[in-house]
């Protein structure tokens, strides 16, 4: 198997859709030998904030010479990126291996028990980290949490870090619903941080953790040190930051880590795609793949830190479930000239439909439509307004490859296609 046929594989399984359950995760990971029962987790859940929480918790056990596993998703460009060690994304060779491996495991199972995408790369991932004897994984769920593949796992920290409305067709129409899923992470006696504020969905989690015995560590002040910035842009990463803090604090047992090694790697800590500044051109671009309400307005709150008063030229991208009409209306004020693209996804937006709304919401502003990213960026090069681009993952892992060729030089955008069936309420 090559590594193309070996992402072919994958992408096909994609058409099994999504199931929410955890029965095929578990029987997977049992006929390779269960290798989460030979790693240690902070699982990590939430609407916005995980891949953020998850970059600083690596870097501070990185930098602390701990040997890190991190799993996220969806990926940015590629797909390695979903699986790294070190920060280094998952060889070519490696993933060959382990694919052939689990296809060889579930070649005989019945079409409707078969694996989906998110359970496969799950197992996946945990045979990875365990044969690099990972000491720590950082393992972010996928979606919502306690029906969520990655919830197999025992955790010795489980962190929630805010809920929002998203995903809604899985998770439910309300707030304290989507909460009573993410908390399923929760595990008995073991201990659970958040950041959330919002009084209903932080009870749930609090009820949650009760019923668990499990107790409960509440983010509400900034506990970086003076003098200390975290490396991501936002004031919201403060609590990001602040909730890692908290995480490594309570393991300090088990995983010691010194003061002074946390503020530096929370300084140092790096992740494409969250408010990343870039120079394209001599202009300042932006990119953010913020594709919820609440993510689009801390990159408004964002932007008005960085840049000031300053307008911006826009492209903007969004898949048709989200609420791309609420992402418009908090970004239209910071526009000089807004560019609506297709997202590279058989879900996307309508560019069309989108321009109709976001010229009756702002009428003075210049919107173009665009059949592709390229021709955008094009129209707007020689602008001399800073560049923002935000909307979705497929927008920004899909433009990355054109503004920055030399480090993102592989685009597999496709393997973030899914669609999904409810499999079971346990």
């Amino acid at each position: 198997m090559t590594y193309r046929e070996a992402i072919e594989y994958l992408y096909q399984l994609r058409l099994f859709g999504t199931k929410l359950g955890l029965e095929n995760t578990f029987r997977l990971a049992n006929a390779v030998g269960s290798p989460q029962d030979r790693l240690r987790f902070i699982h990590v859940a939430g609407t916005n904030g995980k891949g953020s929480v998850c970059a600083y918790l690596e870097s501070i056990y990185r930098s602390a010479g701990y040997k890190v596993g991190m799993f996220t998703s969806p990926h940015l460009v590629q797909f390695g990126e979903r699986m790294q060690v070190q920060l280094i994304p998952i060889a070519p060779q490696d993933l060959v291996r382990h694919v052939e491996q689990l296809r060889q495991v579930i070649a005989d199972w019945p079409k409707d028990t078969s694996p989906t995408f998110f359970e496969f790369i799950t197992v996946l991932a945990l045979q990875h980290f365990a044969e690099q004897s990972c000491d720590i994984v950082i393992w972010e769920t996928g979606m919502g949490g306690r029906l969520d593949a990655t919830n197999i796992v025992q955790p010795a920290c489980s962190i929630i870090t805010n809920v929002s409305m998203d995903h809604q067709a899985w998770l439910g129409d309300s707030l304290t619903d989507i909460a009573r899923e993410k908390a399923g992470i929760i595990k008995p006696g073991r201990p659970i941080v958040t950041a959330e504020s919002n009084r209903e969905p932080l009870k749930v989690i609090m009820d949650v953790a009760h019923d668990q015995n499990a107790p409960v560590y509440h983010i509400e002040s900034n506990l970086l040190p003076e003098g200390v910035s975290p490396g991501l842009k936002g004031s919201h990463q403060h609590f990001n930051a602040s909730t890692a803090i908290q995480a490594v604090e309570l393991l300090q047992t088990a995983f010691p880590v010194p003061a002074a090694t946390v503020n530096e790697a929370i300084v140092n800590t790096r992740l494409p795609g969250r408010f990343q500044i870039i120079e394209w051109y001599g202009r300042q671009v932006v990119l953010d793949v913020a594709h919820n309400g609440a993510g689009i307005q801390t990159v408004v709150d964002s932007w008005k830190e960085c840049f000031g008063t300053e307008s911006c030229d826009l492209i903007f991208a969004s898949l048709n479930d989200k609420p791309w009409r609420e992402s418009m209306k908090r970004l239209a004020p910071l526009c000089h000239t807004i560019h609506l693209v297709p997202a590279q996804s058989q879900r996307s937006a309508s560019t069309q439909a989108m321009a109709e709304y976001v010229r009756q919401i702002t009428p003075n502003t210049q919107v173009t439509e665009h059949e592709q990213v390229e021709s955008a960026l094009t129209k707007i090069r020689n602008n001399k307004h800073p560049l923002l681009i935000t909307g979705s993952f497929y927008l920004v892992g899909g433009v990355l490859p054109k503004l920055d060729p030399v480090n993102y030089s592989i685009e597999e955008l496709s393997l973030n296609e899914w669609g999904a069936v409810l499999n079971s309420k346990l």
